[in-house]
């Protein structure tokens, strides 16, 4: 299980039609937004990299806006997304829900008492 302190957001900066730079950020409260409309995140970022649904790619951004600005809708967002650009909006996402997520956990190492090491002289040769 991943430590709360690496499951953290990491900002990916974009700049759309009307030229703010804004953040989009998968949070637990982005990603909560996912679920609600399409049942898990998975199948959001399914629908946006198979299917090149322009709604999943709306309410994706969206929901990546949210952590800055509760307020904006998926409608503004929407006025905000030139179609000519969205194969590199789509990485984009991607970079940023992969950012967000926690690194995978690395299996610990089990050493059995009485194990060689591979260190020191006083080995047991029977290992």
């Amino acid at each position: 299980m991943a430590n709360l302190k690496d499951v953290k957001s990491k900002a990916v900066k974009i700049t759309l039609l009307d030229g703010v730079e804004r953040s989009v950020k998968f949070t637990l409260n982005a990603m909560a937004e996912l679920e609600d409309r399409y049942g898990s995140v998975n199948e959001a970022f399914r629908k946006l990299e198979e299917e090149n649904s322009v709604k999943a790619l709306r309410c994706v951004l969206w929901a990546g806006f949210l952590e800055d600005e509760p307020e904006i809708t998926e409608r503004q967002v929407g006025s905000l997304i030139d179609l000519a650009y969205m194969d590199e909006l789509m990485q984009t996402l991607g970079q940023a829900f992969e950012r967000d997520m926690p690194d995978a956990p690395t299996q610990p190492v089990l050493v059995e008492e009485n194990q060689p090491t591979g260190e020191g002289e006083n080995q047991d040769p029977n290992w």
